[in-house]
């Protein structure tokens, strides 16, 4: 009797043991660090950067994804000559439990300057997918790393105009090689009450605008003019007046 409970109760560790090892693998990878690149790192077309780090996983990992794209709000359409905003995934194929990552991407020498968006993700052998790493950096066109540049004559800083008077927006907007777009928008402290959108192809801009500011609030606003070139470098500038 004492050999048949024995036998009975190793069937059971064996069961046990078959259970523990068929349960499934709901466990997510874990990116210890992402070295490079860091938030805020200024990056050149026609060069490569690097992503550096390390993850794990309980079993086996799999794949490391990488999500670039354009992080700039405003206009996103190709600019007049090509170049256009970045987008790319990029797949590493990972093995084992722990991997340290140094992938070399190259940034096409087309690609638009601008804010651009990062997000690192892994993945395991059993589908789990971690939490995910976001890096934002900054790109430059290496073909034209000058900025347009704002004149404004009107509104000048601490002007005034009355309720229902027209505000007059002037200036000149330049660039080295062309401009692509300008947007004026115009605030009541932090609420958006005017905003106008221009594409623009010429070097120069003369800047002439009448806005209407019949049904506005008496109080201080803030003018902000944003011009982009055709490679998608930024200027802006802020003008502060009033309305009686």
């Amino acid at each position: 009797m004492k050999k048949y409970i024995l036998g009975l109760s190793a069937l059971a560790v064996v069961g046990f043991s078959s259970c523990k090892k068929d349960d499934p693998d709901n466990q997510k990878p874990v990116i210890v660090s992402i070295n490079e690149p860091a938030d805020g790192d200024t990056l050149y077309t026609g060069t490569e950067f690097h992503i550096t780090g390390v993850v794990t996983d309980n079993e086996e990992l799999s794949q490391l994804k990488i999500d670039i794209h354009n992080a700039d709000d405003g206009h996103s359409h190709e600019r007049i000559n090509g170049a256009s905003h970045w987008e790319t995934i990029v797949v590493v194929d990972l093995t084992g439990r722990n991997q340290s990552i140094d992938k070399h991407i190259d940034i096409p020498a087309e690609a638009a300057a601008g804010k651009y968006h990062i997000i690192i993700t892994a993945v395991d052998a059993a589908g789990n997918q971690s939490d995910f790493v976001e890096r934002d950096v900054i790109v430059r066109n290496s073909g034209d790393l000058i900025a347009p540049q704002i004149t404004l004559s009107s509104p000048l800083a601490g002007s005034s105009v009355n309720v229902g008077d027209m505000l007059n927006v002037t200036g000149v907007l330049q660039d080295n090689l062309g401009l692509e777009s300008a947007e004026v928008k115009v605030y009541l402290g932090s609420t958006l009450v005017h905003d106008h959108d221009m594409e623009l192809a010429a070097p120069s801009h003369n800047l002439s605008l009448q806005i209407s500011t019949t049904g506005w609030s008496a109080g201080n606003y803030t003018l902000e003019v944003i011009v982009k070139d055709q490679v998608g470098n930024k200027a802006d500038t802020d003008v502060e007046f009033s309305v009686n």
